[in-house]
């Protein structure tokens, strides 16, 4: 009785979450807005202002403005240029007037708040950022609990996904093969010394440092302009990956080890395509209350007892 209550909770709290979520983007409809479809984006702005804005920095699409990288993010591999700063504000602007939300509701509290954020003067880039975080987090939840494959922390492919927005994926890529080879050369020059364990991944650090290094150097020979202007942030988090697997790899097998860093950068490739996604970027700018479902959605996947996907095909040999 308590599992069917404590599903039947779930299934009720996931459909009033769709209704509000529905009602929503159907008032925004009803009001004369027009819905997110990708060739609404192609068009001109609608007011003569934002078009005088537009054309005096080259540009008629809001869809091709947004989907200018790098994005305006503090620990971005670039600086934003003030005219493209411009020109993608403008857009932003455009925008947001195909779902106007001038005032604070029930049904629109969301829209209202990443409106009046923008406004204000925070980039929209990081407000994409922020709300992809628990989307994320959900599909860790995901993989792990009713697929069954494991993970490292829950925030180290959230990180990892923003790391690669930041840097590249090219760059990020190179790096991350550096992070895996130190990670690899360590397990096999301190697994057998003797000493303690956390005098171990401070040296392991060290192997990290020297190949992250290397690979960075490799990455300008290789003429790679966004090695020349990386930020340390994000190199730190790539770094702090392959400290994760290293301790791993201290104590665990080869095979265990692989499967979870696999994982964690699967996922973290997966956030990166959906945080680089022009139609991601503008669903979530104009419809936010979609991050919402991620609460039903936890709730079901928290309430799942059942046999693991991984579980099936292990156990389908027995059959």
């Amino acid at each position: 009785m308590i599992y069917l209550r404590n599903n039947l909770v779930a299934i009720f709290t996931l459909v009033l979450m769709l209704f509000l979520v529905t009602f929503s983007v159907a008032t925004a409809q009803d009001s004369g807005e027009e819905g997110l479809d990708a060739t609404a984006f192609e068009g001109a702005v609608s007011t003569t202002s934002l078009d005088e804005a537009l054309a005096a920095q080259g540009s008629s699409s809001p869809s091709s403005i947004l989907n200018q990288r790098p994005p305006t993010i503090g620990t971005g591999v670039t600086e934003t240029d003030p005219k493209e700063a411009v020109e993608k504000q403008a857009a932003i602007i455009s925008l947001f007037e195909k779902r106007v939300v001038s005032e604070f509701s029930v049904f629109s509290f969301m829209a209202f708040w990443v409106q009046k954020a923008v406004s204000l003067g925070i980039p929209a880039d990081t407000i994409v950022l922020i709300l992809l975080a628990p989307i994320i987090a959900t599909l860790v939840s995901f993989i792990r609990i009713v697929v069954g494959l494991p993970t490292l922390e829950l925030l180290v492919p959230i990180a990892l996904a923003f790391a690669l927005v930041s840097v590249g994926i090219v760059l990020g890529l190179i790096i991350l093969a550096a992070v895996y080879m130190a990670s690899y050369v360590s397990k096999v020059i301190l697994k057998d010394l003797r000493m303690m364990f956390f005098p171990k991944r401070s040296m392991s650090m060290l192997f990290l440092s020297f190949f992250v290094f290397a690979a960075l150097t490799m990455a300008v020979f290789l003429d790679i302009e966004a090695a020349k202007k990386v930020s340390i942030f994000p190199v730190l988090i790539i770094m702090l990956l392959g400290e994760a697997i290293v301790s791993l790899q201290l104590h665990k097998s080869f095979m265990e080890t692989f499967t979870i860093t696999t994982m964690t950068i699967f996922i973290g490739l997966v956030g990166y395509l959906m945080a680089t996604s022009v139609t991601t970027q503008l669903t979530l700018l104009v419809y936010p209350e979609l991050v919402l479902l991620t609460i039903p959605a936890n709730i079901l996947i928290g309430r799942y007892f059942g046999l693991r996907v991984s579980e099936m095909f292990r156990f389908s040999a027995l059959k």
